[in-house]
């Protein structure tokens, strides 16, 4: 089958890092399993200027041109589409990632470039497309997508979800984790040298009010058999050169019998790396023996979702933990391990008053913790909070395009957007200017890399000015 696809990944200005995308690795392998032929441009990475990146489309006759779309970036993902349309007129443009899941509609009425967005996994819908545009047939049955239909937007009902024991390796000759070397990492002291993200599953059976990765996954998890992810990091290690890999799913430790499985097979393989689960650990899933297994194969840190110190607030995200369980098993990771901690914080969510955020930060400053953020609230579309916003807060409508780590688009009544950015930057400095961790910090400093994103981050978040949603984020092509 003939066709050459080209996959591209905007810069976002949600977040300073920078790291392979595993969805476009999937995503490629998929098509080329089915016969395509796939190229990847990161914007980012590759160092476009909008002229180059022009030029550089318009040498191939594309099938059709994939983009990724994040809800908190469309400015720079629609000077991406605009760019693609001028260089290319007449091709087929797919978007696809957080935003058209989130809100298919509104996701093509916000990229008038597009024609067609891909709506969850899009492991099955890109195929049919694909072979969909090769064949010169329309679009309208294909599951899981929005589509244009005259002056409309067209939305198709969801495809099942993937059986993962079917899901091949990402295609990592695309996404080389050697070229993102220099790059800001999320985990802030990696040990290792070639930083890799690894996938083990999908799916989320948790309520928080918050949070949207059902949305993309659904409520059932699933894991990729434990082989195969052995297979996935024996090939990193071996071709790659990775000496760490970051775990990206907060399930991980829900079924401990996989993850036992995962720490026996890394050490049956000898493979001998160092490892983290910096995207997020539910504290209520651990106990003492799991804890010791996963650092006894590797594991040196995580990060954790906290999001409130008060158990009024963890119940109206509806959390499942209470603040003593928090402090418990935040004390027992610290009994049982050598690990480095990241708390994950939220200030500013509906409800939230300024006693709230007081007991936040005072239980931030309480725990053991190594790290932590303070982030801004964000109503992604679909979350129950979302929908609580719209019933109770009708006023609030969210600009899409401005939600980074710094930048506040919401405000609790009350309270206004000046004054929570003086909560924000309260809170990182209560939590850094304490001398134990400015001494840790110092410590573990390896180079000049770690002294540049300290400098940035204390930038940004602890001496930053007050930023509304009106500010306008930068360009792509700057």
């Amino acid at each position: 089958m003939a066709g050459k696809i080209l996959f591209v990944a905007p810069p976002t200005n949600a977040t300073k890092q920078l790291t392979p995308d595993l969805g476009i690795g999937f995503l490629a392998s998929a098509l080329r399993g089915s016969g395509f032929d796939v190229e990847f441009i990161d914007v980012r990475r590759d160092g476009f200027s909008r002229a180059s990146f022009i030029e550089r489309l318009r040498k191939e006759p594309y099938l059709f041109i994939g983009v990724k779309v994040f809800s908190t970036s469309l400015p720079e993902a629609n000077e991406i589409l605009t760019a693609v349309r001028e260089a290319l007129p007449h091709a087929k443009i797919v978007i696809g990632g957080p935003h058209p899941t989130y809100a298919p509609e509104d996701a093509l009425k916000s990229c008038p470039a597009a024609d067609v967005g891909i709506i969850g996994e899009g492991d099955a819908a890109v195929i049919a497309l694909a072979r969909a545009f090769v064949e010169g047939k329309g679009v309208a049955d294909i599951e899981a997508i929005a589509f244009r239909d005259g002056g409309a937007v067209r939305v198709n009902a969801r495809a099942s979800f993937l059986d993962l024991d079917q899901l091949p390796l990402p295609a990592w000759d695309l996404i080389d984790p050697r070229r993102y070397i220099g790059h800001e990492d999320l985990w802030f002291f990696s040990k290792g040298k070639v930083t890799a993200p690894i996938s083990v599953g999908r799916g989320c059976p948790f309520k928080c009010t918050f949070c949207s990765d059902f949305i993309v996954a659904g409520r059932n998890v699933r894991y990729r058999p434990v082989e195969k992810v052995m297979d996935e990091i024996a090939l990193l290690v071996n071709e790659y050169g990775v000496d760490e890999i970051h775990l990206t799913d907060s399930i991980f430790t829900i079924n401990k019998k996989y993850v036992y499985s995962f720490c026996e097979n890394l050490r049956k393989r000898n493979l001998k790396i160092h490892w983290a689960t910096p995207y997020g650990t539910r504290l209520d899933t651990l106990d003492a023996e799991l804890l010791r297994t996963m650092e006894q194969a590797g594991c040196y840190g995580t990060s954790v979702g906290i999001e409130a110190g008060s158990d009024h607030m963890l119940a109206f995200m509806k959390k499942g933990v209470t603040v003593a369980t928090v402090e418990e098993k935040i004390a027992l990771i610290k009994a049982h391990t050598r690990w480095l901690v990241q708390g994950f914080f939220i200030l500013g969510y509906p409800t939230e008053t300024r006693e709230t955020m007081r007991a936040t930060i005072d239980l931030a400053c309480r725990l053991p913790l190594d790290m932590a953020v303070f982030a801004p609230f964000r109503a992604t579309p679909g979350t129950e909070v979302a929908t609580y916003l719209a019933e109770h807060e009708p006023e609030f409508t969210p600009a899409w395009g401005n939600h980074s780590v710094e930048h506040l688009v919401y405000h609790p009544r009350g309270i206004g957007v000046e004054e929570l950015e003086q909560w924000h930057r309260r809170a990182y400095r209560a939590f850094y200017f304490r001398p134990q961790v400015a001494w840790r910090y110092l410590t573990m400093i390896r180079g000049k890399k770690e002294m540049r994103l300290l400098a940035t981050k204390f930038k940004n978040r602890i001496f930053r000015r007050a930023s509304t949603e009106g500010t306008a984020p930068p360009p792509v092509w700057a």
